[in-house]
């Protein structure tokens, strides 16, 4: 079999339903039809063809924007969109185990890609017990917060530490059988939800704070305590996270710039630690990644078989 890319972040449903971008259609057409021709970067179609056999695929509401009742309804939306599109062929949500080797055994003849479920903040639970009908439903992952402080810990933009709640839900997810991802997440909070959780744990997407100075990234101690617990790290094509010195407006950058990180983080991790988590159409496009990324086909440059996908199926299949 081709090994096959897994892509740890991706806000499909978001693209789809807020910025209203029919993942359907060809990455071209896309680019014809978008007010920013630019930026899209990702369609369905564009996954299927770099041979994407598995994304992380994101509920995701902007916690800046609305409130309780408006997040609820909009993560719920977003995962029946991602159900409809299983109802019509176009995706499989992997619930399970056993879901994830069937898939795999299925991908090389149908190449239909295979979604794992990421709730990207739980800004949209009202309390710790509102995650089990989502995990009923098919979610996998939880990143206790996006950017912003919320009622179960600090995030990198508003930094403060893990709370009462943030403990009871992280005590659900363990209970549920569900993993943690530490991006967004404030390093204060980070290191004390690994002293509270025990279940498995990753950041999807981030990169090496040593390179990027910001609460955003993950740092050298974050990352050893990462590689004690066999997590996984997703590396980010985005020029912003790839040089602190780059603006919007700017050349985009060479290779070199990603190759720094994902050197610097295999040497704290280990190669079988690192990965991918692009976060592509996540508030970035085209114009925002490195020089020779056009579309997933060409990520392949960016490393082997198993920085490519491979360290990712380990780790699902280590808890999944």
């Amino acid at each position: 079999m081709d090994p096959v890319m897994v892509d740890a972040h991706l806000d499909l449903a978001y693209n789809a339903r807020i910025l209203g971008r029919d993942l359907s259609l060809p990455l071209e057409r896309l680019k014809e039809v978008d007010p920013h021709p630019e930026t899209p970067l990702v369609t369905l179609e564009s996954l299927r063809e770099a041979r994407v056999g598995v994304a992380f695929a994101t509920l995701f509401v902007d916690p800046r924007e609305g409130g309780l009742e408006d997040w609820q309804e909009e993560v719920y939306a977003q995962l029946a969109l991602y159900e409809a599109w299983e109802a019509k062929g176009w995706v499989r949500i992997l619930r399970q185990g056993r879901d994830l080797e069937l898939h795999l055994a299925r991908y090389p003849e149908d190449r239909i890609l295979g979604l794992v479920l990421l709730l990207e903040g739980a800004h949209a639970l009202p309390a710790p017990e509102a995650l089990a009908p989502l995990r009923q439903r098919g979610l996998r992952l939880l990143s206790l917060t996006w950017a912003t402080r919320n009622a179960y810990a600090g995030g990198n933009a508003e930094e403060a530490p893990l709370t009462g709640w943030g403990r009871a839900l992280l005590r659900e997810m363990e209970d549920l059988g569900m993993a943690l991802d530490l991006s967004h997440l404030a390093e204060e909070a980070a290191f004390q939800a690994l002293e509270v959780f025990s279940g498995p744990v990753c950041a999807t997407h981030a990169n090496a704070r040593a390179l990027v100075p910001s609460p955003r990234h993950l740092s050298d101690q974050l990352l050893e305590a990462l590689g004690k617990r066999d997590g996984v790290l997703g590396l980010v094509p985005y020029n912003a996270f790839l040089d602190p010195s780059w603006k919007r407006g700017d050349p985009r950058l060479p290779l070199e710039a990603f190759f720094r990180h994902k050197a610097h983080a295999e040497a704290i991790l280990g190669p079988r630690g690192v990965g991918l988590g692009t976060d592509w159409d996540g508030g970035f496009g085209l114009e925002a990644v490195p020089l020779g990324l056009e579309r997933h086909r060409d990520l392949w440059v960016l490393g082997d078989a198993a920085f490519l996908g491979e360290n990712w199926l380990r780790w699902l299949r280590s808890w999944f």
